[in-house]
Formats: structure tokens, sequence, C-alpha cells
């Protein structure tokens, strides 16, 4: 699958986001400040 720089960089931001959503449920503190 090869992504171009953009489409690499909405994907990193969309899974980082969704990490963070999912950590913030389960009540654990975010270890770096959002974005």
């Amino acid at each position: 699958m090869h992504l171009t720089p953009r489409e690499q960089d909405k994907l990193l931001i969309v899974v980082a986001g969704d990490l963070a959503r999912r950590r913030r449920a389960r009540g654990l503190k975010l270890n770096y400040p959002e974005a």
C-alpha cells in the first residue's frame, strides 16, 4: 500500500487521535499533550 506523504500524515493523525480517545475512555492519563 503506497500512500503520499499527505495521506500518511492524515492517517497518523487519525490513528493517534483514536488511540488518545480510547485511552481517555479507559481513564488513563495521556503521556503527551494533545494537539
